[in-house]
């Protein structure tokens, strides 16, 4: 754990230079990138840093053990978006094993089948993963989930805002909206606010939301990215994206206090997943293996902060919180500006209400969003 703090001070003390000189923001990126390498690379060397089975067995068994004290015995429930592979696939693998209904919210049905059978194969596990289709880049598809999920279950206890995309040329989601904003933010903003009154009728439950330090590679959101394809730049535009995933999980907290209901984001770091297959380098003879191999963090340990901000006791009631390598880190400055919030959720709203193919969507949303 000493290695993961000594990074994020490195980089908390980084991002307050930037912000405080403003720099040009290829500095940011450039000091960000040195350090987030350095923990990929050094953390190999220190069995404290490795030994991820060790912790993902101890999150797994004490959220066990909290469920069997209480002897209780309604299912735990549980969604993960992007489930499919990667992070997503790591993270509902964990929540199965804690004994939790996981559902595999997936877009591509023959994939998540594939992960579903992978699931149960590698933990024995049988009635407990489900899959179902979910295409963030539609709201059609997300209210048609909303509704199929209600009427199977009735309780959420826990949602995994995990599913996305990145680096993309330039694509428009179902209903118009820029992909990457359309399908990393706004596709998330609709489910979760889509599911509230369900997790509020299951007597508590957490909220986690898979952001990136990514962020900070701008110094705020620019509305203009989102709604002019000619401002459109595939790096910035992604880094909007989970800036805005970053403001939205904090104005959720806000908004949810007292509820029992718990919204917290995190930084998996930089992992070896199918997320970076548009960027040119990758795609070089030799480099990819070489990024995988030395240079990112495996599926694996890029699943820890997720896995332990879905099943530790650390995170009971807590909410707000933004974390990277399991520990508290430090947000873009712009994620706890309770105006930047309020702007950007009515930005949101006008953007779903002026391209939602669905009349019935925003009503669904805004009677969820008045009740909560």
């Amino acid at each position: 754990m000493w290695l993961g703090a000594l990074v994020d001070s490195a980089e908390a003390l980084a991002l307050k230079i930037h912000r405080t000189l403003w720099l040009p923001s290829f500095m940011i990126v450039f000091a960000l990138g040195f350090w987030e390498t350095t923990y990929c690379i050094v953390h190999r060397f220190f069995s404290s840093e490795t030994d991820v089975d060790v912790k993902i067995n101890q999150y797994v068994r004490e959220c066990r053990q909290r469920y069997e004290e209480k002897h209780n015995s309604q299912k735990k429930i549980a969604i993960v978006t992007g489930a499919n592979g990667g992070i997503g696939m790591e993270t509902a693998k964990a929540l199965g094993r804690a004994g939790y209904t996981t559902i595999l919210a997936c877009r591509n049905s023959k994939r998540g089948q594939q992960a579903l059978n992978s699931l149960e194969e590698s933990t024995g596990l049988q009635g407990v993963f489900y899959l179902m289709e979910l295409d963030l880049a539609s709201f059609i598809s997300i209210e048609s989930f909303a509704k199929e999920f209600e009427r199977a279950y009735g309780q959420l206890h826990l949602l995994v805002c995990n599913a996305g995309m990145a680096f993309n040329h330039y694509d428009t989601t179902y209903d118009g909206l820029e992909s990457q904003f359309g399908t990393n933010y706004v596709g998330h903003y609709v489910l979760v606010n889509r599911l509230l009154q369900t997790m509020k009728r299951s007597g508590g439950a957490r909220i986690t939301v898979a952001a990136s330090i990514a962020a900070c590679m701008v110094r705020d959101i620019d509305y203009s990215r989102v709604t002019d394809v000619w401002r459109f730049d595939r790096f910035a535009n992604y880094a909007t994206s989970k800036l805005a995933l970053l403001v939205f999980s904090n104005a959720l907290a806000r908004r949810l206090e007292g509820t029992g209901i718990t919204v917290n984001a995190f930084h998996p770091g930089v992992v070896a997943t199918s997320l970076y297959r548009n960027v040119l380098f990758t795609m070089l003879p030799g480099i990819d293996g070489l990024l995988r191999h030395w240079l990112w963090l495996d599926e694996k340990v890029g699943s820890v902060t997720s896995i332990y901000l879905a099943l530790s006791s650390d995170l009971e009631g807590k909410t707000g919180g933004y974390y990277a390598r399991e520990l508290p880190a430090a947000a873009h400055p712009d994620a706890m500006d309770i105006a930047v919030q309020d702007r950007l959720c009515q930005f949101t709203d006008i953007l779903i209400s002026t391209n939602t193919h669905a009349s019935t969507l925003l009503d669904s949303i805004n009677a969820s969003s008045s009740e909560a």
